[in-house]
């Protein structure tokens, strides 16, 4: 199974641009792509003190999904596990800030349908990630966790279809609960594999507060969508074919544009709650 799998796993869904602990403007290049500015870890995200800021956890199963078609081969995979924290201003939702992480380790391609066939590529994908033991050599520790987490931190946010959560109108929600949608756009930064570049995801984030409440009652729990897929390009965040020891196999570049496509579409769901 060609080590072409890895793309699919880059995933990560799933996170930018502000500071960062650690960057600079890296000058390497995949096939004109330049390398974004490496980065240890992403400034944290805070909102600005109000008095309507409430914080809100990311529960553990948020997914994404990604999306990696090429001549050769339809890459298809996904995560099921994420944390961060959302400060959200319920009455001026622009003021809201976070950071959304999209845990690697749970990456699984789904890309043929056949068990032993995805399972391998699954383990291809994460050696290219560099969060996973090769198949005959072990990955150290401290490699496997500075990578395990793709993050999106919000520095920003405009395109609100409404800036006051309290001037939404309540729908009642499938389980009876009252809900309020919003959509946005917000802008940050994004760290994959120890690089960063900015992104824009446009957003839809669902209020949800229980039967009865009233319209400045802090809501039980948020859902957040992407509206549409966003791109990363895997040769931005240096990812790339491994062998089976872990290391750089350049005989396989070839497979980016043909077997491995060298953009992955991401969509995600996530959920938070007080």
């Amino acid at each position: 199974m060609p080590r072409s799998i890895v793309g699919s796993l880059f995933v990560a869904l799933t996170s930018a641009a502000v500071c960062v602990l650690s960057s600079g403007c890296d000058k390497d290049k995949k096939d004109g792509v330049s390398l974004a500015p490496s980065a240890s870890a992403l400034a944290p995200s805070t909102a600005a003190l109000s008095s309507k800021v409430v914080k809100y956890v990311i529960d553990a199963k948020g997914t994404t999904s990604i999306d990696m078609e090429a001549p050769k081969e339809h890459i298809k995979a996904s995560t099921d596990a994420a944390a961060g924290t959302l400060e959200v201003d319920l009455m001026n939702l622009a003021n809201t800030r976070g950071e959304v992480k999209v845990d690697l380790t749970s990456l699984k391609t789904t890309t043929f349908g056949d068990p032993s066939k995805d399972s391998a590529q699954t383990g291809h994908a994460l050696t290219w990630l560099e969060v996973a033991d090769a198949e005959k050599e072990k990955l150290p520790d401290d490699v496997k966790a500075q990578h395990r987490f793709a993050v999106f931190a919000i520095r920003a946010i405009d395109g609100l279809s409404a800036p006051n959560l309290s001037n939404v109108a309540m729908a009642k929600g499938a389980s009876g609960d009252e809900v309020r949608v919003v959509s946005l756009i917000a802008h940050g930064d994004f760290l994959l594999h120890g690089h960063k570049v900015s992104k824009d995801i446009p957003l839809e984030v669902a209020f949800h507060s229980a039967p009865g409440a009233a319209k400045d009652a802090n809501p039980t729990q948020i859902d957040v969508t992407a509206r549409s897929p966003f791109s990363l390009i895997l040769a931005e965040h240096d990812v790339k074919p491994r062998d089976s020891f872990g290391k750089i196999a350049k005989g396989a570049f070839n497979l980016f544009g043909t077997k491995v496509a060298e953009t992955a579409k991401i969509t995600m769901e996530m959920h938070a709650r007080p």
